[in-house]
This record gives structure tokens, sequence and C-alpha cells, in this order.
């Protein structure tokens, strides 16, 4: 048995909806204390990890802990019929994941459920960054789009007490800047400087998880994988884990 209720469907649909945006189907495994989702995109270019928790839900019901296969974009087009709704409803049927929405009305989906075989995931929990960097969304969401309309690429750098991100084309730049202290960088540790550029394609689509959160944090090293991480009040965790693009030199 399990049963899942929230009255916040638009932060539900949110997180669903960048996942869907890399990967295209996925185990979740329904735990105690709450909803968990680990895969990896066919390119092994990025993982997505996601973990909802108990405390995100007005109702949280669960007899026993199980993973079940969800072809995500069939599942994010019937939720996206919620995203507006006053409350959302996940329920677990024989094969099949029941899903009602509320909002004047009661509209029930059903999405069957898949046999699927979890594939290798890189040990992205061994992974130790020399630099952490905690933003507020908007700052990184500009960073990237900025880098979007000037090249493929875009070059996260700390150096002293400054974060900056950097793109550069041809013949254009551009560069945001923001130091520790000022508005919009809330946190800045590091072991060392340093430098890595990673690809604009699979940033853009990882940012549109800005709109439902409170917080960013950016880990990275020299040209080493990135993780960057969307929280949403304790709630929510979403998180990406990103390769580098390393330039010849």
């Amino acid at each position: 048995m399990f049963k899942a209720v929230t009255n916040e469907p638009d932060v539900f649909v949110g997180a669903i909806s960048t996942i869907a945006e890399i990967i295209d189907e996925g185990i979740f495994e329904l735990s105690k204390d709450g909803i968990k989702l680990l895969a990896a995109d066919r390119a092994l270019v990025a993982v997505v990890d996601l973990f909802i928790s108990k405390e995100a839900f007005e109702t949280y019901e669960i007899d026993k802990e199980q993973k079940i296969g969800i072809n995500i974009t069939n599942f994010l087009s019937i939720l996206k019929r919620g995203a507006k709704a006053e409350r959302l409803t996940l329920e677990l049927g024989e094969n099949k994941l029941k899903i009602t929405i509320e909002n004047g009305s009661k509209r029930k989906f059903t999405v069957p459920l898949l046999e699927l075989t979890q594939e290798e995931i890189p040990p992205i929990d061994q992974l130790e960054y020399k630099v952490h960097v905690t933003l507020t969304p908007e700052i990184i969401k500009n960073g990237i789009e900025d880098a979007s309309i000037i090249t493929d690429a875009v070059t996260f750098e700390v150096k002293d007490e400054t974060f900056k991100m950097l793109a550069e084309g041809d013949i254009t730049q551009a560069e945001l800047e923001i130091k520790k202290g000022e508005e919009g960088l809330i946190d800045l540790k590091k072991e060392e400087d340093a430098r890595a550029k990673y690809p604009i394609e699979y940033l853009k689509k990882m940012i549109k998880a800005a709109k439902i959160a409170d917080v960013v944090h950016l880990h990275f090293s020299k040209d080493y994988p990135m993780r960057l991480e969307f929280k949403y009040a304790e709630k929510y965790r979403l998180s990406f884990v990103l390769a580098p693009r390393v330039s010849e030199e």
C-alpha cells in the first residue's frame, strides 16, 4: 500500500518536469522517508538524483518499501493537467499508479508500471569537490541564459572570494561576476581556486528547476564533474551531476 497527497501540486510537477528534460523513464523508490530516484541519461553525461521528503505531502502512507518503473514522459503529461490544482493524490494499485487531481472536481488517471532494469550509475557519492557555492536561483539562471546566446559551453570559476560564469564565442563574450558578501551569493567555501567548463545544452534543462527552488548549491573542481543541487523548503532536493567538457591544450 502506498498513498501520497500533496497540496502543492505545482512544486511536484515542476520537479518531475525538470527530470523529464534529462531522462524519459526511471525507477522510483518509495521509502518510509519519501520518494527517491537515481538515474542517468542515455549518453551517461548527466545523472539525476531526486529526493522528495514525506514532509512534502499532506498525507504519506506506505506499508513497505518498493521500487516502481515509470515512463516519465507519460507520467508528466498527466501531471501537467493538475499543476494548478488544489490537491494531487498518488496511489499505488496493482501494476499501476493512480493519479487523482482535485480542483472543484475529481479527475482520475492511471499510469502503468514498467518492468525496468536498474542501469549501472556512476558512483556519484564518491565525488569530492574543492569548491562549494550557494546561490539564489535567479543568479545561476541568468548566468546560464546569458551564456546560451554566446556559445555551447559555460565556464564556472572561483578565484579568491569571487564566483564567475564565463562564455566566449568567436566574436562575443558574456560574464557574470559576484563576490562573497554580495546579494545573491549566499555562501562560498573552497579548498583551492578552480575552473571548469560544462555543456550549455544540459544546463539549460537543469536550471528549469530554479522555478521551484529556494536555493541552489553548486559543487565543482578543476575539470571535474559538477553537482548542481536545487532545494525547496527542506522538502525537495533535486540534484544533477554533469560531466565536464575538458579542453585539449
